[in-house]
């Protein structure tokens, strides 16, 4: 599990109970508990563990994807479509 030293981009880091992030359909980009619980989760399920994974994450969800795209289904599916694809800055 990675924690908060390993995000690349800023973060407001409103506490938020683990229970409630486990239950959550959407997700708060903004919110640096709920991005890293996300990632981590991510990690999990696809058994995952190299930081450089991490920080592609990271990386695609900060400056590519979708602003209207907000459900935690919906960002996993894109992050998986989109994970190969070259984004230019």
């Amino acid at each position: 599990m990675y924690d908060k030293s390993c995000l690349i981009y800023k973060y407001k880091w409103e506490m938020r109970r683990e229970a409630i992030l486990k239950n959550k359909l959407t997700l708060d980009r903004t919110n640096g508990h709920e991005v890293l619980h996300f990632i981590n989760g991510f990690f999990k399920v696809f058994k995952l563990s190299s930081i450089t994974t991490f920080k592609r994450i990271e990386y695609l969800m900060y400056n590519h994807l979708p602003i209207n795209i907000n459900r935690r289904e919906e960002i996993i599916s894109w992050l998986l479509k989109h994970w190969d694809r070259e984004f230019y800055i």
